[in-house]
């Protein structure tokens, strides 16, 4: 009757006694971080671009309000530059535009009394022009 019953030293395959992971399915796992990875993060990147021209643009856009109200006064468009970090804000003696604290340059050229271009210059390098009033992306030189 001993012999019926099933202790739990029963026969039990080798690969069945250890309780924990395989090195295969580790590596499975590793493979699935790894390919969800290499698509997540050149995403997040892209969408991190966009986010920043969408600020940039949107700082250059409430520059309008002032250029608008320079010509105006003035009949022309103002000109200038803002770099906070080097000290250089001749657009705020020019239209009185100040960004604030943003580490970006700011660049506007005065075209005629027609446009006016600005190109910004963040902190990582990255460059956005537009001729306003319109708004348009700037032409290749």
């Amino acid at each position: 009757m001993a012999a019926a019953q099933a202790g739990p030293r029963e026969r039990v395959a080798p690969w069945r006694r250890c309780r924990g992971f395989s090195l295969l399915e580790l590596l499975v796992a590793v493979v699935v971080i790894v390919a969800v990875a290499a698509i997540a993060i050149p995403a997040y990147r892209g969408h991190v671009a966009t986010a920043r021209d969408g600020a940039l643009l949107n700082r250059m856009t409430s520059m309008a309000v002032f250029q608008e109200e320079t010509r105006l006064r003035t009949g022309a468009y103002g000109a200038g530059v803002y770099d906070a970090a080097s000290g250089l804000d001749t657009l705020k003696t020019a239209i009185g535009w100040q960004p604030g604290e943003d580490h970006t340059v700011y660049r506007v050229v005065a075209n005629g009394g027609t446009s006016w271009t600005v190109t910004a210059t963040d902190a990582s390098g990255r460059s956005l022009c537009r001729v306003f009033p319109a708004g348009e992306e700037c032409s290749a030189p």
